[in-house]
């Protein structure tokens, strides 16, 4: 009789597990159901707004970058005309730090014009990861995988002419430890990104209360290199130096705006022309590459691409209005940091 009881309540367990596992399964076919149909009428609701298409290269590498600016271009002008726009990364293959800091920087630009923007994250793998550690989904609503979420990849974005650097501090220690294993302080490539701040507040817009700049950090841990892009939105270097009553002479010696702003940088304007020339502050980004603290230094702004190490000094077809900065640290370069 024991015995019977004992079988009644374990069939009854049974039968208990069986309706759970049962519920448990219809629930989660019924949020796999609401989460497909909610896909699909985001994708329904998005073919309805006006599009525009990513390259599959979302890379600024020279050869890639005038298609990545023309899709940067062609988004700021849909935001002149349009209240809502869905951004289509779908396509992408292969995106790259410093074209996620620049299209971040655009689309806050959209944001703060009420531009209401949607979009679709890349369905490559690769793409897909590399936008989610990046730092971009700080700024924008989207699911990020866990394993994503783990990272010291960061982007900072400011917008105040009286903006502290106190935010930047802590990247500098976390940057050493990652490519010398030793957290320490850098203060001449600190000094450096100061620099470009200054510029972006002093020179880059015309209106000192617009400023806004994003400064990527990507760590490669295995590699032990870090990644650093820095971009803001304003007119660009050489449209504010064509404000400056001099600088149709400084053209007629140089000739082009990419061997201009080359010299600029290697040698500044004024010890080569005798003229005053603003401006004197490049020449302290160029030192930091000179002087072997960074490599891979790249610049775009407005016509030209500038690349030292490949000794690319090119003005392109497809402009941007603004300044950006590529450069890397890893363990080619010189060791410069203190405890």
């Amino acid at each position: 009789m024991k015995k019977n009881d004992q079988d009644k309540e374990f069939q009854k367990n049974r039968a208990e597990k069986e309706e759970r596992r049962k519920r448990k399964r219809k629930e989660k076919k019924k949020q796999l159901k609401k989460i497909a149909i909610g896909k699909k009428q985001k994708r329904k609701a998005m073919r309805k707004l006006p599009q525009i298409w990513s390259p599959e290269k979302l890379t600024l590498q020279f050869g890639y970058s005038e298609e990545v600016l023309s899709f940067i271009n062609q988004l700021k002008k849909l935001g002149e005309t349009e209240k809502e726009l869905s951004i289509r990364l779908d396509n992408v293959t292969d995106i790259g730090e410093g074209a996620i800091g620049m299209l971040l920087s655009v689309i806050n630009e959209l944001t703060l014009k009420d531009v209401a923007l949607v979009g679709e994250k890349p369905h490559n793998n690769y793409a897909r990861n590399a936008l989610e550690r990046s730092g971009f989904f700080k700024y924008m609503k989207g699911y990020v995988a866990p394993e994503n979420l783990k990272t010291k990849n960061i982007i900072i974005r400011t917008g105040n002419i009286n903006t502290s650097q106190r935010e930047l501090s802590p990247e500098m220690p976390k940057a050493m430890e990652t490519v010398w294993g030793v957290p320490g302080r850098c203060p001449i490539l600190f000094g450096g990104i100061g620099e470009m701040l200054r510029n972006a507040c002093d020179h880059a817009f015309d209106n000192g209360d617009k400023i806004t700049w994003h400064l990527g950090v990507s760590h490669l841990e295995k590699e032990k290199a870090v990644k650093f892009s820095f971009v803001d939105n304003g007119v660009g270097i050489i449209k504010k130096y064509y404000e400056d009553k001099l600088f149709k002479q400084v053209k007629d010696i140089f000739k082009t705006n990419a061997k201009v702003l080359e010299n600029a940088y290697k040698n500044g304007i004024e010890s080569q022309t005798g003229l005053p020339w603003r401006g004197k502050g490049l020449p302290t980004i160029y030192e930091l590459y000179k002087d072997n603290i960074i490599t891979n230094l790249v610049v775009i702004t407005n016509n030209v691409y500038l690349d030292f190490d490949e000794k690319t000094f090119e003005e392109i077809n497809v402009p941007f209005s603004g300044t950006y900065y590529f450069w890397k640290v890893d363990q080619t370069c010189e060791p410069n940091y203190f405890l």
